[in-house]
This record gives structure tokens, C-alpha cells and sequence, in this order.
């Protein structure tokens, strides 16, 4: 198991996506620029360090540029090489992402999808939605027959023998749903959708609901209100394989986490949630969640959470991470994350020792010292 860390911060990332300035974000993957030269000034001054400033800043803005058209970009030759070869081709058909959804979604977002405005998501309709935890809401998403056959296509590829690349840096058994094609489908699911439902949870002020029902959401700002980018894959746990996933934060602003197998046909496999990167609680247990088919759980990509280990059966997720290159600009995300680390603010001073089960071997420094919890 590979983990790039920055400094001692559990953050899991893509798969071979280097570490850029922290000035961009907690930490940017590779995806979140082009990868082609920079064009520097014609004239500069100050030195070579002017010149990579101008440049890298110079990407950034280019990159910005180009993220309203990136849905209409081409495949990769390998991506539609393997368009012949697919098991079920109409997962890869624009057209019918709403079919996938389950109806109830569909009314909750009608108001906002005819506005545009997001304070217009009606949550109480998202079907079976509930606050699993202050910051983690679940509720159905996805019909089961698109997870089924979400699943297939995920071993299709993987036993194929078809190139690929690991899902990120912490697992080793899963695929890229993004290089095999389907990345416009999943950006339309964003766009379309998601987006809405990731403003009335975790975007802006004017957006953002505070309660569902009488219970509070416990929710704040991450981005939700101006989503450009996703990462999505599946992944799978099992016991010959990747059993479980160690303690971390994601690399992107919100995540969208939908069961594609059922809890009944695993052991063991709960996702548990801590608390908030630079939170006095972050190492503190906060809740335990088992995947149901179809069931979506959102929560900020800078909460802690892990898989424990399967011990029977297999587990399978669709992971959706989603950034938002505006929002990590901001000051107000450089005062949740950004500055500590960058190394301007420490971690705050923990509330007690920690829960066992936040632990993370791979990414505390300080896991010997409370190894005797376990």
C-alpha cells in the first residue's frame, strides 16, 4: 500500500498524482491542472522564481479557462477501444443518466433544475434521507439495477486484462470509471444533479440548509455551491484482497459514496466517520455506517473516515470525489485546512486521547504512543 502524505496529514489521493503548491489547496492532484508546458511572460523579472510563478499561475488560469467545457472533451484512445469490448454500452450513453436515478431524487431537484437555485433542493424528498451524523447525510440514490450493472462492468474491466491505473493511493483493487470512458456520464451525474444537492448541503451561505426537519444537518461551506471536478472510481474489499482502508482524509472538497453491494453480503466492511481535519475532535469516533445498494452517503473530503475489515463476502463502492478549484482559492479554505498544512498553523491541541478505531498506523506519527488503545 502506497500513502503520499504531506507533512504527517492522512490525505489519500489519486494514484501517482504529485504534490503541487499547498498555495492551490490542502494538496492538488495532477488532475486539477494541464499537463502541457506553461507559456511564461515574454518579459519577466526577479529571477528564475518570478518566471515559475508566472508560469504556474499562468496554468491555473488556463485551467480555469477550459473547466465549463471539459464534459465535451474526447476519450482517451483506450477509453474508446474498450467502448467495443463493454459489457452493458448503455451505462456510457449521456442520455440516460437519469434513468439511473431513483424518481424521488428527481422531484427533489425539479425546483432547482428550473431556477437555478439551489436553495430550491427540497432535501425531505431525496428518498430515506437522514442525518447518519453531524456532517454525514445519507439517502437513496442510485436504482439498484445501475449499481448491478455498475459492478459488472467494474469486473469486466478488471478481469479483462485492459490497462489500468490503481483507484488512488491507499487501494489496490478497483477501476478508474473515469479512464474507461464514463467520465462524461459521472459529469453529467455531477452537473446535473449532484451539484445541486452538494450546494444544499455543504455549499454557501445562501444555499446551504441548516436543519432536515427539526434535526440539525451540522453541516458548513466546502465548495458545494461550485463544483468543477470529480474523481470516480469503484472500489472493492474483500477478504483475499484489500480487507479494509486505514484512517484518512480524501483529496477533493465533498464526497459522494453509493454501496453497490448489499450489507448482507459481507461481514464486517462498516465505514467509520470521525471528525474534522484540524478539529480538536478529529481523531474522536463520531459514527458507524453500513453500505446499503443504492444508498448515497455524502460528508466533506476533509472528514476522517476508514473501512474496516471485511471479513466475509465483498464490499463494493462507487466513490465520487469533487473538488472546487474556486473554492480552495478562498480564504475561508485556507483557514479550515489550508494553512495548517501548509505548516503557518499546527494542529489543535486533541480533546483527550484518541478512539481506537480512529487510529491510522499508515498515517499517524503518533501511533505508537497510543497503540496500547488498540
Amino acid at each position: 500500500m502506497e500513502a503520499r502524505l504531506l507533512h504527517h496529514h492522512p490525505i489519500c489521493l489519486p494514484r501517482s498524482a504529485p504534490l503541487l503548491p499547498t498555495s492551490v489547496g490542502c494538496v492538488a492532484a495532477a488532475r486539477t491542472l494541464p499537463r502541457e508546458p506553461c507559456r511564461p511572460p515574454p518579459v519577466a523579472t526577479g529571477g528564475l522564481a518570478a518566471i515559475a510563478v508566472a508560469c504556474f499561475l499562468d496554468r491555473v488560469r488556463r485551467r480555469r479557462r477550459r473547466i465549463r467545457g471539459r464534459v465535451f472533451r474526447g476519450l482517451s484512445p483506450e477509453a474508446e477501444a474498450y467502448l467495443a469490448e463493454a459489457l452493458h454500452p448503455e451505462l456510457f450513453q449521456t442520455k440516460k443518466v437519469e434513468e439511473w436515478l431513483e424518481p424521488e431524487v428527481l422531484r427533489a431537484l425539479s425546483r432547482w433544475r428550473e431556477s437555478g437555485d439551489a436553495s430550491l433542493v427540497d432535501l425531505e424528498l431525496l428518498p430515506g434521507i437522514r442525518v447518519e451524523a453531524p456532517g454525514v447525510i445519507s439517502f437513496a440514490l442510485l436504482r439498484p439495477s445501475v449499481c448491478a450493472s455498475l459492478l459488472a462492468e467494474a469486473r469486466h474491466y478488471s478481469e479483462g486484462g485492459f490497462p489500468a491505473e490503481l483507484p488512488n493511493s491507499m487501494n489496490r483493487e478497483g477501476v478508474i470509471l473515469n479512464d474507461i470512458g464514463l467520465r462524461p456520464v459521472f459529469t453529467i451525474l455531477l452537473r446535473k444533479y449532484l451539484a445541486g444537492i452538494a450546494a444544499r448541503l455543504l455549499g454557501n451561505d445562501s444555499e446551504r440548509a441548516t436543519h432536515l426537519g427539526e434535526v440539525p444537518l451540522g453541516t458548513e461551506n466546502w465548495g458545494g455551491s461550485t463544483l468543477n471536478d470529480h474523481h470516480t472510481f469503484i472500489v472493492r474489499y474483500k477478504p483475499q484482497g484489500d480487507r479494509g482502508l486505514a484512517m484518512h482524509v480524501d483529496e477533493c472538497d465533498i464526497t459522494f459514496n453509493v454501496g453497490l453491494s448489499g450489507g448482507d453480503s459481507f461481514v464486517g466492511g462498516d465505514l467509520a466517520f470521525c471528525g474534522m481535519f484540524g478539529d480538536p475532535t478529529y481523531r474522536r469516533l463520531h459514527h458507524t455506517y453500513r453500505h446499503e445498494v443504492g444508498r448515497c452517503v455524502v460528508h466533506a473530503g476533509k472528514r476522517r473516515h476508514g473501512v474496516t475489515d471485511v471479513e466475509q463476502g465483498e464490499r463494493a463502492s462507487l466513490v465520487l470525489w469533487t473538488k472546487s478549484l474556486l473554492f480552495r482559492g478562498t480564504q475561508e479554505y485556507k483557514d479550515k485546512c489550508g494553512d495548517i498544512v501548509a505548516g503557518r498553523k499546527p494542529l489543535p491541541e486533541e480533546m483527550g486521547p484518541p478512539d481506537p478505531i480512529c487510529l491510522s498506523l499508515t498515517h499517524d506519527r503518533d501511533y505508537l504512543r497510543w497503540s496500547h488503545l488498540l
